[in-house]
């Protein structure tokens, strides 16, 4: 039978690396939804100054 303390040190170490393995996961996520929300802001501000654009100096006033 193993030493008892080995067997607790091994399922420390193994809690361990899945508690850090869950939080790399995390911030992941975390970093890639950031960038999504970024990237989704910035395509709604060009469209937004697009239509802003288009308003103000329509294409069918000519002289």
């Amino acid at each position: 039978m193993p030493d008892a303390t080995t067997l607790v040190f091994s399922l420390t170490y193994v809690g361990t690396l899945a508690v850090a393995l869950l939080m790399f996961l995390g911030q992941l996520i975390a970093f890639t939804a950031l960038l999504a929300l970024a990237a989704t802001g910035r395509l709604l501000t060009y469209a937004v100054r697009a239509l802003l654009r288009r308003l103000r100096y329509p294409a069918d006033a000519g002289p």
